[in-house]
């Protein structure tokens, strides 16, 4: 009578040591594993929060000098604004050039000449005016038209404010083919009434100077200062000269991910109005915090999983090897090793079922007879038969293949004098590799298909831009196993055959897929096609036994078909003459899985 299935029975069939192990992950290493993970996570946000910190103060560092310096420079350009006399001399009308030079000798010549001195960041300063009886040189220009079409003074003279920071683009005096990035701070020079000349203060800065507050920061964050139109002005360790006038001032694109960077508005003047500096964190200091805090996790996840594990091992050793070596003995019956178990049993549970299948063992070996033995060994010669047959099969089909291939590389070589032949020798390299590493008959057609491309790589070297394969494959495929080289045999015979004597574009189709009849292989090219004459010969060749030497890789494909899929599988081959090959292999549904050696299928 069979008893009825009680709710909570399914623990029985779970296996002894899954339920150990059950018992290990979900009290120990679960618990434990977890824990550890959220203490390293609380730590790796705690570390990122802080070095976020102390990277935002870094960068605040940088903008609060960088300020300094533009304030400055604008406390300098209003001590220039705020002198009448100077002023005045500036809008005087002189009669000749003796009367200017004689007032630039006296005043004029080291008025600003004083600032740049005073100020290492400051790179040069001067005035255009509109006064025409000016003279050009040293820190006064009169504004020209090149002038007003610059950037810096489109910018000012249509700007409300009186004082501006501003980049440009323009050519270096020193050295007039390069091109350099300015950064100045313009000032319009009309504090006073009645001013008759319009007069512009210029102060650039020197960039060198506010490159090295970059370097301060080198260790730890990677700066770029933008300007109002979001263009690159200065970024750490790039140089603001080039002769390419595209390489300067670019529009940044970074900023798509602020998360990552550190964003800072110079200040709140109107003056700075859009110019902001963005630091990109260098990862070292972070990355070196993070990796501390993963240390100390793993100290104490290791030290709180190798104490309860060694703990759990004493006390379930004793019963789990008993279990173990049971099970071991009766994993050989399936094997026909029937081997008794020689320990001493015990007195509990386990021990009894020891000894009861020592009693079973000993009975099993005494029930097996001669004739028995006879007709298993009867089929194990039949077995071996098969298998040397294909084994001699398949060593036919190897050197095929290389010697095609060895030829087919002597061919480039002499074509090519030696050159170019990198590519064909690494692809045979991987294909000699992977013939030495099978071992199985039956392979997936993921595998076989990669071991195609590998040779049709070395057909594309040979042939150049007058070959082309396709490989049209279903991923529902990839995994069905056939017969290892069964496809590439076919492949290398249309090279050889079907496209190595024609001189049109050579072209090879292989395509795989699954339908209702099953495993659908076909292999076409348009080479020069097979005489029907042929055709029909190498048709009633097929299942000779008789070695013609021809159409050895074609028959060899046929006979291991055969043989894999017990005569069930089909193979055709069509051709017509100077338009095309096609040679189709069908494996019906139930055998396209794995092959067992007898003759069935899963």
């Amino acid at each position: 009578m069979k008893h009825k299935r009680k709710p909570s029975a399914f623990i029985n069939d779970i296996p002894l040591k899954y339920k150990f192990l059950f018992i290990y992950l979900l009290c120990v290493l679960v618990p434990i594993l977890s824990i550890n993970a959220l203490f390293y996570v609380q730590i790796s946000r705690n570390v990122e929060v802080r070095e976020r910190e102390n990277l935002g103060i870094s960068v605040d560092r940088v903008v609060y000098d960088l300020m300094q310096i533009v304030n400055e420079c604008v406390a300098i350009s209003n001590t220039v604004a705020a002198d009448r006399p100077y002023m005045e001399m500036m809008d005087y009308a002189y009669p000749d050039n003796e009367a200017y030079y004689d007032a630039y000798n006296d005043f004029l010549k080291d008025k600003l000449r004083q600032y740049s001195n005073l100020h290492s960041y400051i790179y040069w300063m001067g005035i255009y005016t509109s006064n025409p009886t000016i003279q050009n040189g040293s820190s006064y220009f009169i504004l020209s038209d090149k002038d007003k079409q610059s950037e810096w003074y489109r910018k000012i003279s249509s700007s409300t404010d009186k004082v501006l920071l501003t980049s440009y683009q323009g050519t270096n005096p020193l050295n007039p083919p390069q091109q350099e990035v300015f950064v100045s701070l313009i000032r319009k020079l009309d504090n006073f009434t009645g001013q008759p000349y319009n007069k512009y203060l210029r102060i650039d800065l020197r960039l060198n100077n506010v490159q090295e507050l970059f370097q301060k920061e080198r260790d730890y964050l990677d700066f770029k200062l933008l300007d109002e139109k979001n263009r690159i002005v200065l970024a750490s360790g790039q140089s603001f000269y080039s002769l390419d006038t595209n390489a300067l001032l670019n529009v940044d694109t970074s900023l798509d991910q602020p998360s990552k960077q550190i964003v800072r508005t110079l200040s709140s003047a109107a003056y700075t109005k859009g110019w902001r500096l963005v630091g990109t964190p260098e990862g070292r200091k972070v990355n070196h915090e993070m990796v501390h805090a993963l240390r100390i996790s793993l100290i104490l996840a290791l030290l709180t999983i190798i104490l309860p594990t060694l703990l759990m091992i004493v006390i379930i050793r004793s019963y789990n090897l008993r279990v173990r070596l049971l099970y071991k003995h009766m994993k050989l019956v399936k094997y026909e090793q029937f081997e008794s178990i020689d320990m001493y049993e015990g007195k509990d549970e386990i021990g009894g079922l020891i000894r009861s299948f020592n009693l079973m063992t000993g009975k099993i070996r005494n029930l097996i007879n001669d004739v028995y033995k006879l007709e298993i060994q009867k089929k194990d010669l039949e077995l071996e038969r098969v298998r040397a047959e294909l084994k001699y099969l398949e060593s036919q089909v190897d050197p095929h293949f290389l010697f095609n291939t060895l030829n087919a590389i002597l061919v480039i070589c002499k074509k090519y004098k030696y050159e170019q032949v990198t590519d064909v020798i690494r692809n045979l390299a991987l294909i000699m590799r992977r013939l030495l590493s099978w071992k199985d008959d039956l392979i997936t057609v993921e595998e076989e298909v990669s071991f195609i491309e590998m040779y049709l790589q070395i057909e594309k070297f040979r042939f150049q831009n007058r070959f082309s394969y396709v490989l049209d494959i279903e991923p529902e495929v990839l995994k069905c196993r056939i017969p290892k080289m069964s496809i590439q045999a076919l492949v290398e015979n249309s090279c050889k055959h079907g496209l190595q004597s024609v001189k049109w574009a050579r072209e090879i189709h292989v395509s795989a897929a699954r339908d209702n009849a099953g495993l659908l292989i076909v292999v076409t090219d348009n080479g020069k096609g097979i005489e029907k004459e042929k055709l029909e010969w190498i048709k009633s060749h097929l299942e000779t036994e008789q070695d013609s030497g021809q159409n050895v890789g074609l028959r060899n494909v046929y006979k291991r078909l055969m043989l894999y899929y017990n005569g069930r599988a089909r193979f055709s081959i069509e051709s017509t003459e100077y338009e095309q090959t096609v040679i189709t292999i069908r494996i019906p549904e139930d055998l396209s899985l794995d092959l067992v050696v007898e003759g069935s299928y899963v």
